[in-house]
């Protein structure tokens, strides 16, 4: 046999044993069987079923069984949409305006009230206060220093709203303040930054009703803190977050509503279709929405108050729109994936736009600073004179 035709026949037997000793499987990195090791594709591969995201927030089990429980939260919104209701009902623009009660607004925040018009709050083990800033008792205080505030200024009212001397309205503070040190707080700060570590496996209490897993309640937790609503934004639209969510000038900009409720439907379809780390990334998306949600708000008011300062707005109006952008304002420090504003940064500013002896003084030029600072801080600075 000459040279040639060995050459020639030994590369084809090397050919022919390469291509028999291929390791067949599957190759494709985003199939649920890769095989790493596989050299020819099988045309094997399995892939994960197109995650269904429903129209509402409405999830049940393989037999049917809901799977949905926030009831608490809407106890605690309803607790404080009474406790809001007895705030203003001491603004001077009612015919009879109210002196309030410390005792009845502590009592409200610790849930030791006994009067509420819902009697279900009633003893119901629920309460504002042990879930505001994650039961910081500095935070707290201060919230209970508001309420005994608004209690005193409310004995001797002048205005239309229930304002200190220097333009602070109490109502704003506690109803904004609890929006994002308890509400916002919880949904992102509690519940979700710790999904990741929850069950995923087996149902909490099937015999008591319980269909659940751990992660998917305390994900249903998260939303109900956003909205009590499940087929919001058809409903759901009017209170505290689920409110201002929907305002134009909040939906029209960054989508508060529809990315908000989206990112939760679609993170919950994953987390009952066992696919935690899709669900991981719609908790990166709501974390950065609440977050501009909160200051897109708190944007809105600044503004607010500069159109009023332009135009000769009376200093109760401003006093009223300043005291709501600073409410806002203290409510960012509260939201996880906030890095460029720290707890001292926020408390920082809010020293900085707080009001003399007769009201909020700052000049337009001043309030566009801390407009730049929230818009930086929330990633929102080409759409600051939007909100």
């Amino acid at each position: 046999m000459n040279k040639l035709n060995f050459r020639l026949l030994f590369t084809c037997v090397v050919l022919l044993i390469f291509v028999s000793c291929a390791k067949k499987g599957c190759t494709d990195p985003l199939a649920l069987n890769y095989n790493a090791d596989a050299t020819k594709d099988d045309d094997g591969c399995e892939y994960a079923p197109a995650l269904v995201v429903p129209d509402d927030y409405i999830f049940t089990d393989a037999d049917g069984n809901n799977t949905v429980s926030y009831d608490g939260q809407t106890a605690r919104m309803d607790m404080l949409s009474e406790m809001v209701t007895y705030l203003k009902s001491a603004n001077g623009s009612n015919p009879t305006p109210s002196t309030l009660d410390a005792t009845t607004l502590l009592s409200m925040y610790d849930n030791s009230y006994t009067g509420w018009s819902d009697t279900n709050l009633i003893d119901n083990g629920k309460q504002l206060k042990s879930k505001t800033a994650l039961n910081d008792a500095g935070i707290q205080a201060m919230f209970e220093g508001w309420m005994n505030d608004a209690a005193a200024a409310s004995q001797d009212l002048t205005g239309s709203y229930l304002q200190a001397a220097t333009g602070i309205e109490w109502t704003q503070m506690i109803e904004k303040g609890l929006m994002g040190a308890c509400f916002a707080s919880q949904m992102t700060s509690n519940y979700l930054a710790g999904i990741s570590a929850d069950d995923n496996t087996v149902a909490v209490d099937p015999a008591a009703g319980k269909y659940y897993t751990e992660m998917e309640h305390h994900w249903d937790e998260a939303y109900g803190y956003f909205t009590d609503a499940p087929d919001y934004p058809t409903n759901g639209t009017n209170r505290f977050w689920g409110k201002y969510a929907n305002k134009s000038y909040l939906e029209d900009n960054i989508g508060s509503a529809t990315e908000i409720s989206l990112a939760f439907r679609t993170g919950r379809a994953a987390i009952s279709a066992g696919d935690t780390d899709a669900a991981i990334v719609q908790v990166g998306i709501i974390e950065t929405e609440v977050k501009q949600m909160v200051a897109g708000m708190a944007l809105h008011y600044l503004n607010d108050v500069k159109s009023q300062i332009a135009s000769g707005g009376t200093q109760s109006s401003i006093n009223h729109s300043m005291s709501e952008a600073l409410a806002f304002i203290f409510g960012i420090q509260f939201i996880t994936d906030n890095p460029d504003m720290s707890s001292a940064d926020v408390m920082a500013l809010l020293n900085q736009i707080a009001p003399d002896v007769t009201g909020f003084s700052m000049d337009i030029n001043e309030i566009n600073q801390v407009i730049d600072q929230v818009a930086v801080a929330a990633s929102l600075t080409d759409k600051k004179d939007d909100f």
